[in-house]
């Protein structure tokens, strides 16, 4: 198993800060509550989170003609950010 390194020290001693890096946004939306075995509850309220969507799979779907789109789709995958200890970098890894 290949361990996560620094792209700038090459260092393994890397930690964790964030699982989160690729939301763009998040959209919550609020309706009347009509559920009967729910008497006490006015509203509710959902959530739902955004991901950004990768650059190079765009361009490739354009390129392709959309038969990209099949088998990748358009979400960017680069969902954690690290911290490296030795140098102070921080940066995306998978």
């Amino acid at each position: 198993m290949a361990k996560l390194k620094c792209p700038s020290c090459k260092s393994t001693n890397v930690q964790l800060i964030g699982t989160d890096v690729n939301i763009k946004k998040t959209k919550s939306s609020s309706s009347l509550n009509l559920n009967p075995l729910k008497p006490f509850t006015v509203f509710n309220h959902k959530e739902k989170k955004i991901k950004k969507k990768s650059k190079g799979k765009v361009a490739a779907a354009v390129l392709s003609g959309g038969t990209s789109l099949m088998f990748g789709g358009t979400k960017d995958n680069k969902s954690r950010e690290y911290h490296c200890i030795e140098c102070g970098k921080v940066f995306r890894g998978k």
